[in-house]
């Protein structure tokens, strides 16, 4: 998906951070950084400057142009397994606008990467950064793009969810099953039951994730960090 026609996107915010919502923020402080430093202020200066152009938004890559420069940001998606049973169990309004972009939903990053283990925003280390100036993990041209994306993330949801591959499938429609009518003195039998669906895979301590610290030590660590190693030996077998 092409973001432009080759022109320069051009970046509105009259604070220095750009990104408003939280998907927005967390997303360019991934990539930038620290936010207040030199190279930080290069990047929104090119941004606002419509340095950034012909801006492409793909499944796990965004890509663009800053100046002379050709820039890739590149993350795993998320497993269609994980977004298939987050979209199931979407039933709270905040979660269910996120999962269709319509908001910038706290509760479903959280969700994803307390519960699942699959951060919607992908952390510093998930991320994949090239910059044909060589400029190698960090320079302002990528720091650039993060904040155009950013910016366009403000605008539509969803291009955050095209990039993480989340795609919302509509779920299958459940056949009604057809009762048996009675039949004079016969007792009266149900039809078939649908097929049940499958279990919500939870990965290994996804409980003890969500609630954090028991603030209970044991040993030079704390009661939590003790079980999940043992949840971690049990699943292994």
């Amino acid at each position: 998906m092409i973001l432009d026609d080759g022109r320069p996107i051009t970046v509105e915010s009259d604070h220095d951070r750009i990104g408003r919502g939280a998907w927005a923020r967390l997303f360019a402080s991934a990539i930038v950084g620290d936010e207040g430093s030199t190279l930080a202020e290069r990047a929104r200066t090119l941004a606002r400057d419509g340095g950034v152009h012909t801006v492409s938004i793909e499944r796990g890559e965004l890509s663009a142009e800053v100046e002379r420069c050709f820039v890739t940001l590149r993350a795993a998606p998320v497993p269609p397994r994980i977004w298939s049973a987050v979209v199931r169990s979407a039933r709270t309004e905040s979660l269910q606008a996120g999962v269709e972009g319509r908001e910038q939903s706290v509760h479903l990053e959280h969700t994803m990467r307390f519960e699942w283990d699959e951060p919607l925003i992908p952390d510093r280390a998930g991320l994949h950064r090239e910059c044909s100036c060589h400029g190698g993990a960090s320079c302002e041209h990528i720091a650039a793009l993060a904040y155009v994306v950013a910016d366009q993330i403000d605008r539509d949801p969803s291009l955050l969810l095209l990039w993480r591959g989340c795609e919302t499938a509509p779920e299958p429609p459940v056949e009604k099953a057809e009762a048996a009518a009675p039949a004079g003195d016969e007792p009266w039998e149900a039809g078939e039951l649908p097929a049940p669906r499958p279990l919500r895979p939870l990965p290994v301590g996804a409980v003890l994730k969500s609630l954090g610290p028991s603030g209970i030590r044991a040993g030079v660590g704390d009661l939590s960090d003790v079980l999940a190693r043992a949840y971690a030996s049990f699943a292994r077998g």
